[in-house]
């Protein structure tokens, strides 16, 4: 049987989202009652997303305790995770 470095990087990247430590990006999702924060890690989104580098390199960004912080109010947590994962 071969190995699949892909399937075993993904799922590495997928615990980044579950063990929630060194993580400096804190994301606000929603608004109450559907709210959520999630937190993630910056060269990760920098490297998935071209729409969080840019993000994530505007000077104007809101940085908190050494943490990035976004607010995302009109995307549903649901969805959001969907996208994140």
């Amino acid at each position: 049987m071969a190995y699949n470095y892909e399937s075993d990087l993904s799922e590495a990247f997928g615990q980044l989202l579950k063990v929630e430590t060194d993580y400096n990006v804190i994301i606000h999702i929603g608004k109450e009652p559907n709210f959520k924060e999630f937190h993630a890690h910056s060269y990760i989104l920098r490297c998935r997303s071209e729409h969080f580098n840019k993000l994530l390199s505007d000077e104007n960004i809101e940085i908190k305790d050494g943490k990035y912080i976004i607010n995302k109010p009109n995307i549903s947590p649901r969805v959001f995770n969907t996208i994140l994962k």
